[in-house]
């Protein structure tokens, strides 16, 4: 990361009333902020431990009279120039430009406003409409969208808001339009930074899910009664301030750019008040590495499919030992239950399909095997493979790819075959996710089926012109 110096000046660590000199290098756009404090020193080596190796907040005034704070600063470089100075390196989270807080406390507020970039499609609302047929004058409406409401507790509402500009200056040759979606968490209580980051990456991790997109924070603003402008009439206003944060995800913007059809998504704003955002937040510890997995994926295109294929096996496998079951005596005993809603003449063969194999634990063939057959509720699509064959499948592929196991090569999959049975994978983690998050199972079912119906088409278009093209 190439950060540039951005001011000069003095700075006081944490509540200490000692001042330092200090140079600040940032990079807004990918979330640098360093400081490098500077301690003239012509005796012997300062103490490593001089300055402690994380601060609270460092507060500074530059060289021409400006405030800043800097919050959650970490140690990252310490050098000795040995009879001229002390260099003590930061790396902030977050930085005010123009405000100098006095205590840690005080760095607390009541609302926070998060622009997601490149989320507006899956918000699936607009500020700017096209005018009813034979407008002639007009070419293009206004409509104020007001915020829609995500989630409300007692603690905190959640709310999707859609800013707009309008172009004052008409004497230009090129008048830009603009749209800014933001996640908007206003609190009953002032809360940190960091209470805020958690509930916005929580929402921004459903989006990334829903939209199959790599996503990141771009504006941050807060706002606290405390923090206000007074007018000469004695009125106080609420004043903004605009937050530096190393949360700034540059790298993705690219992925931005491509357009997304709505029927790839997940799901959408509007179908998201189906789901059950409380029981999302209360599971996201546990889904957490589940997620990190299904997302990996997003963030790195550029992997190799057969590792695509072992993250998609990997999440699948820690969400049947997280969520579903653990232990083999566990598992047995959900295999039983789930055998009484059988025929009598289907569950010899069944319980060989869900326990052959397991004997001191779960193997990953018989999670597959429970995971495919969804409680006998839903049939998922497995292509040419048969459903009761792609599990073993599967499981000697991934044997395959982690251990090398030569003796497994002609059973693994490749090429084509390999890339549908990644589909076919993420079709069934997608199929639980939108379970977890609390969608009807009649939404569940079909949207699931559209998602994979593509794939298939596809691949059967493929087929029929390798088949037409090897005659």
């Amino acid at each position: 990361m190439n950060v540039s110096l951005s001011a000069t000046g003095s700075w006081k660590v944490d509540n200490s009333n000692q001042q330092y000199y200090g140079d600040l290098y940032l990079n807004k756009d990918e979330g640098g902020i360093v400081l490098y404090i500077r301690i003239p020193n012509s005796g012997p080596m300062m103490s490593y431990l001089e300055l402690p190796l994380t601060i609270p907040f460092i507060t500074g005034t530059t060289a021409n009279g400006a405030e800043i704070t800097l919050v959650d600063c970490v140690r990252i470089s310490t050098e000795s120039r040995i009879g001229s100075e002390e260099i003590f390196g930061y790396q902030a989270t977050f930085m005010f430009n123009g405000v100098a807080f006095e205590k840690e406390e005080d760095i607390s507020f009541t609302k926070m406003k998060i622009s997601i970039p490149g989320i507006i499609q899956w918000g699936d609302t607009s500020n700017y409409v096209i005018p009813e047929i034979g407008d002639k004058e007009t070419l293009i409406g206004l409509k104020t969208i007001e915020p829609i409401e995500i989630y409300s507790c007692e603690d905190y509402t959640l709310t999707y808001e859609l800013t707009f500009s309008y172009p004052f200056e008409m004497m230009k040759e090129e008048i830009t339009l603009e749209q800014v979606p933001y996640l908007v968490i206003e609190a009953q209580s002032p809360h940190q930074l960091e209470w805020f980051i958690k509930i916005g990456n929580q929402m921004k991790t459903l989006i990334e899910i829903a939209m199959g997109s790599p996503l990141g924070f771009n504006t941050m603003i807060v706002e606290s009664p405390e923090v206000y402008h007074e007018f000469e009439d004695g009125k106080k206003r609420i004043r903004p301030l605009e937050v530096v944060h190393a949360y700034t995800q540059n790298k993705i913007k690219e992925n931005n750019n491509k357009r997304i059809l709505k029927h790839e998504f997940l799901f959408n704003l509007s179908e998201l008040n189906q789901a059950n955002f409380q029981k999302w937040q209360e599971i996201s510890t546990i889904m957490e590495p589940i997620i990190e997995l299904y997302i990996d994926s997003l963030y790195n295109r550029k992997l190799s499919v057969s590792r695509h294929f072992l993250n998609m096996i990997q999440a699948l496998e820690t969400y049947h030992s997280r969520r579903i079951t653990y232990s083999l005596r566990d598992y047995k005993k959900r295999v039983e239950q789930l055998l009484e809603l059988r025929h009598e003449s289907f569950r010899e063969e069944d319980k060989k399909f869900l326990l052959g194999g397991c004997k001191d634990f779960v193997t990953l063939r018989c999670r597959l095997a429970h995971l495919l057959l969804a409680d006998y509720r839903f049939c998922f699509h497995t292509g040419d493979f048969k459903l009761k064959d792609f599990p073993q499948i599967v499981a000697n592929t991934r044997n395959y790819y982690t251990h090398y196991n030569q003796n497994l090569e002609h059973k693994a999959l490749k090429g084509e075959e390999l890339i549908t049975a990644f589909h076919i994978l993420r079709n069934i983690l997608e199929f639980y996710l939108l379970k977890e998050l609390g969608f009807e199972e009649e939404f569940i079912h079909e949207r699931i089926r559209e998602r994979i119906r593509p794939i298939m088409t596809n691949i059967e278009i493929k087929k029929a012109n390798k088949r037409k093209y090897d005659k």
